[in-house]
């Protein structure tokens, strides 16, 4: 809990500067007549890759975290690209590209077991993998950009590919078996929105809600 408020809160600072800065826009920018002639974070010629974690995270496996459960969830890494459509559409940019994440996760319980001549202390443990692979499009506004802030907005598209492993140090067949491993395939698609602030020219914070593989992400964007 206390993690995730940390993110909620990094989240809320950093929407909260990257508003600032874009308010810029109406200020000192109102006395150029074009808005393309003024420095943008995005635009036809941008290409963005963003590194991210994610803490406020999904959990799909509630049921295996009650007491008596040793529970634990990976932080939520993506990586994703961006490029920008080669012409301007209405009011800003769209910028099309790809998305990659991964989270972990684990739940052990230990027990007690005496049945059909078996008898001590055991453990089952179950463990999951998931691996997000999405298509993805955000659309940059010019009205909420400015040279060093932008906020945006988007959706994403793709697949959530999970696996599994059960295990037990349980000896008894009729405890459960011993080991199992599985996959299954689930649709992934979510509205986000987000923003970046560059606190150099190439290198930028950015924040984003929505759901990837955790619904809030925070990270560093790289500019090329």
């Amino acid at each position: 809990m206390k993690t995730t408020k940390t993110v909620l809160v990094f989240t809320a600072l950093m929407l909260s500067v990257i508003i600032t800065n874009a308010q810029g826009l109406k200020g000192g920018d109102k006395k150029k007549n074009s808005s393309d002639s003024k420095p943008k974070c995005f635009d036809e010629n941008s290409h963005i890759i963003n590194l991210g974690v994610g803490l406020g995270g999904v959990n799909y496996y509630s049921g295996y975290s009650g007491y008596g459960y040793n529970y634990k969830v990976s932080p939520a890494f993506s990586l994703s690209y961006e490029q920008g459509y080669p012409k301007k559409l209405g009011p800003g940019y769209l910028g099309l590209g790809a998305y990659l994440g991964f989270q972990s996760a684990s739940s052990t319980y230990n027990y007690f077991y005496d049945d059909n001549g078996y008898k001590g202390n055991y453990y089952y443990k179950h463990s999951w993998n998931n691996y997000m692979v999405a298509a993805r499009g955000a659309y940059h506004f010019d009205f909420l950009m400015a040279e060093k802030a932008e906020l945006y907005a988007g959706l994403l598209a793709g697949l959530r590919i999970q696996s599994y492993n059960y295990e037990t140090s349980n000896p008894d067949p009729k405890a459960y078996n011993y080991r199992f491993t599985g996959s299954n395939v689930y649709p992934a698609y979510s509205l986000f929105i987000g923003g970046r602030w560059y606190f150099v020219p190439k290198v930028a914070l950015f924040a984003e809600v929505g759901y990837g593989i955790s619904y809030v992400t925070g990270g560093v964007s790289f500019k090329f």
